[in-house]
């Protein structure tokens, strides 16, 4: 049977759905593309430049086009509405992160794809990363040691968004790989320090500390995260970069790489020279030749999902992505109350 699916927005995310799943039909992965935005003059030409079909109206690309499932990448608050009703109407959807601008609204995207029976998937694209996926392997396994503390820092240089500050935009994905990394454990405190934008109402600058339970990656007194956000990245530019730090070894991967990562070796935490001294201790390349970008590795699997191919645990489930809108929640109201928020307490 044919499958159809349509991208809904195309800003500069939706726009990068858009290529993506180009590049996927040409594979043959998929039958028609179709692009939907509210404004037609961009709506023609993202169709031109990608050549697949368009629309204005996401409501109407069922009836139209008889589409199997659609990508969400519109404004946030917008991301609620257009997900149930797709849904409603038998749409399998993958929605960008955040998935809604609250729990409440994320809940009821849940409860509209279990009541519709449909597929739902959140662009938390990092889980799909090749290097994320063989550091969580790394950790279950043991090879770092009990995991001593987590490092993040994912800088830009842009303009603050209306909708959603750098907390939701960006920290969103490195709260929810320390949950993953973790083994998908939730933090039972989140701390966080947030800078305004000349945008009001919209941070541009934050960092935000978790806290994970006793016992968490092997560590009895539990794992610590450092994360750090910015739009205001003027002096180091764009960048990805991840530290996760272990008693025995310590990995670091940089998120614009797919071809792999680095690890440095220092057994019971040793200082000598051969470990490196007081300099970073020797590395290693782990090499990913399957490795690739994120976004196509989600793409690809949410496909395959709608598709019926695979039935294996969504990566990026609908409840993920409740979780990272909890997690958003809490850095929001830490940042606004100058106190740590009790994380696990906020599901009681």
């Amino acid at each position: 049977m044919a499958f159809s699916i349509a991208v809904v927005g195309t800003g500069y995310w939706g726009r990068n759905h858009l290529r993506t799943l180009a590049a996927l039909h040409t594979e043959g992965l998929l039958d028609r593309l179709i692009v939907c935005d509210v404004d037609e003059a961009r709506a023609r030409e993202m169709a031109e430049e990608f050549g697949c079909d368009w629309h204005t109206d996401a409501l109407a690309l069922k009836e139209r086009f008889n589409i199997n499932a659609a990508t969400i990448a519109t404004p946030t608050p917008q991301h609620a509405p257009l997900a149930i009703a797709l849904m409603q109407q038998g749409v399998d959807v993958l929605v960008e992160k955040p998935l809604a601008m609250n729990e409440v609204e994320a809940e009821e995207i849940v409860a509209a794809a279990a009541a519709n029976e449909r597929l739902l998937m959140v662009g938390h694209l990092f889980r799909h990363h090749a290097s994320i996926r063989e550091a969580c392997e790394m950790i279950a396994r043991g090879e770092l040691g009990p995991i001593l503390h987590i490092e993040s820092d994912r800088l830009s240089v842009r303009a603050p968004r209306p909708d959603i500050g750098v907390i939701a935009a960006l920290g969103i994905h490195d709260m929810d790989i320390c949950c993953d990394l973790l083994g998908d454990t939730t933090p039972v405190s989140v701390t966080a320090t947030a800078l305004p934008s000349d945008e009001d109402g919209i941070e541009d600058h934050a960092v935000i500390h978790l806290r994970f339970p006793k016992g968490t990656g092997g560590n009895p007194r539990g794992v610590p995260c450092v994360l750090t956000v910015s739009w205001r990245s003027r002096i180091q530019g764009k960048v990805r970069d991840l530290r996760i730090i272990g008693r025995d070894a310590s990995l670091h991967i940089d998120y614009l790489d797919h071809g792999g990562f680095w690890v440095h070796r220092h057994p019971g935490n040793a200082h000598g020279q051969q470990w490196g001294g007081f300099d970073a201790a020797p590395r290693d390349r782990v090499e990913l030749p399957l490795g690739e970008p994120s976004l196509t590795a989600e793409l690809r699997r949410f496909i395959h999902a709608s598709k019926g191919f695979t039935d294996e645990p969504l990566l990026t489930s609908g409840a993920v992505g409740v979780a990272g809108v909890r997690l958003v929640e809490a850095a929001l109201a830490s940042a606004a109350s100058g106190s740590s928020v009790a994380f696990s307490q906020q599901a009681d």
